[in-house]
């Protein structure tokens, strides 16, 4: 009977190039090393104990099947964890988890099997349990393809967070059994779980079962939208936004299942004021300029906030595009007469009208400014351009 893992249904993000290294590290050590005069000191052999062991033995294996079988295991879950942590922490939590794997193993053999301090401990099983691990507290709704062949070949799906629950088990169980008896046998269970924990240890600092709950619950969103629940998606969203505020996808995709909702175009402005603002706070502009135009048509400019048409308004101006700058700036003036950034808006829009050399709209603007913010800076502006029109 063969049982493995072969895929996920989730999709890469970047290349795994930091997992590819481990794979091909591997793979040069077991073909080009392990066979030469210095091989032997790669095991990890606690009663003749060397400084490098507890890291060369990551890199060594006891035959073809086991390298295969392990790199497999990298190939199919390392890439994702790459992606949930980049390059850099990938390694650092890979050899972490090798490490805590051949801490846990030599105090096992210490307390249980006294006879296997003299045995090597080979493997990177150790440490790919620990990449395991942070797969499944990082992506426990994504479900992980497996390969099965009794009497026929079959493929099928299980949720990440039940993988990891029966890696865990299985090992847990055989580390379990073995005490009291003589030897751990050819598998170091305890190892496994020390690299479980190591990556748990990592995923929980990191926050990541928290990330992969909002990903369920976006996975459930899409779903409804999907089949045209639209309410039941923009709710499932608000959770996740409330966990992630500052997402300005999150916020559009709130803002356009609300608005396929009748009566809640309330609630679909705010959500798309929320998703310039914060637009315009990563300085994605264009993107923020690309939006307004849709926006502005079906929604009234007091359904947005002030602060947010001003910025919008004085990047419009600021890039050479009049024909939005000045739509966003009048909303300003006209839906938000009380707000701070009324007069400054009014100022902006004098300047627009200078420029096209529209003076009388010009002239009615600084007179505005003048007579409903008399005690502003932008009326002391005012005051002296319309002296020098006269």
């Amino acid at each position: 009977m063969l049982l493995f893992p072969i895929g996920t249904e989730r999709k890469l993000r970047a290349f795994p190039w930091a997992t590819l290294s481990l794979i091909a590290a591997n793979v040069y050590v077991y073909f080009f090393l392990q066979g030469g005069p210095q091989g032997s000191n790669f095991d990890l052999v606690f009663a003749r104990l060397q400084w490098w062991m507890p890291i060369t033995y990551m890199f060594a294996h006891g035959s073809l099947v086991h390298l295969g079988g392990n790199m497999l295991f990298l190939w199919v879950f390392g890439p994702h964890a790459e992606d949930a942590l980049g390059r850099g922490r990938l390694m650092l939590v890979y050899f972490s988890a090798g490490l805590a794997a051949a801490g846990l193993h030599v105090l096992s053999s210490v307390l249980l099997y006294p006879e296997d301090l003299a045995v090597g401990l080979v493997g990177a099983s150790g440490a790919i349990m620990g990449v395991v691990s942070l797969f499944v507290l990082r992506y426990h709704g994504v479900r992980v393809r497996f390969f099965f062949w009794w009497l026929l070949p079959y493929i099928f799906y299980v949720r990440a967070l039940w993988v990891g629950i029966a890696f865990l088990g299985w090992d847990l169980i055989w580390a379990l059994i073995a005490v009291g008896q003589q030897g751990v046998g050819g598998v170091a269970h305890w190892a496994h779980l020390g690299g479980f924990a190591a990556g748990a240890v990592w995923a929980w600092a990191l926050r990541m079962p928290g990330e992969g709950a909002h990903e369920i619950k976006y996975d459930e969103a899409r779903r409804y939208i999907e089949a045209g629940a639209w309410l039941a998606a923009a709710r499932r969203l608000e959770e996740r936004i409330a966990n992630r505020p500052g997402d300005a996808q999150l916020h559009a995709d709130a803002a356009a299942c609300y608005d396929m909702v009748a009566g809640m175009q309330d609630r679909a402005a705010w959500h798309w004021n929320e998703h310039l603002r914060l637009l315009l706070l990563e300085n994605r502009c264009d993107e923020a300029i690309a939006r307004f135009p849709e926006l502005v048509q079906r929604f009234s400019p007091g359904d947005f906030d002030p602060a947010v048409l001003m910025r919008l308004g004085a990047t419009c101006q600021s890039r050479g595009e009049e024909r939005l700058a000045l739509p966003a700036l009048m909303a300003v003036v006209q839906a938000h007469p009380d707000s701070e950034q009324a007069p400054a808006a009014a100022l902006r829009i004098a300047s627009l009208y200078a420029r096209r050399a529209d003076e009388e709209r010009e002239r009615e603007m600084l007179l505005r400014i003048s007579q409903t913010w008399p005690h502003s800076e932008a009326a002391l502006t005012a005051a002296t351009r319309l002296r020098e029109m006269t």
